[in-house]
């Protein structure tokens, strides 16, 4: 499990109008969500951008840390993004208690790719379908990611939900038929001139075929 801290500042005052104030200043609005309540927050943009750097793509607790020096103990729930800037502009955390089971969205780690049966003996490509598995946890058996060795894998082949390697204290929610990562066959390459050739053949009138017309 990684825990890292945070500071934040509550604030009574939303809307639109405070949100684009905030985003001016450097900061990012927020909201916590625990237990079917909610309370307002910002945070500093460059602080939120530094911690995720820290954290490095893993799954991981934050323990929010406000101006009274109050704590809540959370994950990120969701990260909206500007659509043409890609900007930061809102982040719904979800405060999590600790001893008690919460869903939590992990990402899946492919290892093994280069070595895999069915790209190195049958030409095949690894496609990797699902990113992240969601999973049910007490917080202190968060793992970082889930780790998936592929080397195994042939042309074909799949991994599912429920081929996943088992982690002690972790269930995991999804459908266990869905699709991790799969062994897909090479692409056929087709020769475009032979091709066009071909076509053109087929498409010459039955009374233009020598012979025919005489």
């Amino acid at each position: 499990m990684q825990q890292f801290k945070l500071n934040i500042v509550n604030r009574e005052n939303t809307g639109r109008g405070v949100a684009r104030r905030l985003r001016a200043n450097g900061n990012i609005p927020a909201c916590v969500y625990s237990k079917g309540n909610s309370r307002s927050i910002s945070l500093s943009l460059v602080d939120f951008r530094d911690l995720k750097r820290e954290i490095g793509g893993g799954a991981a607790l934050i323990e929010l840390v406000d101006e009274k020096g109050e704590t809540a103990l959370t994950h990120v729930q969701e990260i909206q993004r500007n659509a043409v800037k890609n900007c930061i502009t809102h982040i719904d955390f979800h405060e999590v208690a600790r001893g008690e089971n919460f869903v939590a969205h992990v990402p899946v780690r492919l290892v093994g790719e280069a070595d895999a049966i069915g790209v190195k003996n049958e030409g095949g490509v690894i496609e990797h379908k699902t990113h992240e598995v969601e999973i049910r946890c007490r917080p202190s058996k968060l793992p970082d990611h889930i780790e998936v060795d592929v080397s195994s894998l042939a042309v074909g082949g799949a991994i599912h939900i429920s081929d996943l390697p088992a982690i002690e204290g972790v269930e995991y929610l999804g459908a266990p038929v869905q699709v991790i990562v799969s062994c897909q066959p090479p692409t056929v390459a087709v020769d475009a001139t032979e091709d066009a050739g071909a076509v053109a053949a087929d498409e010459v009138p039955a009374s233009k075929v020598k012979g025919d017309s005489e």
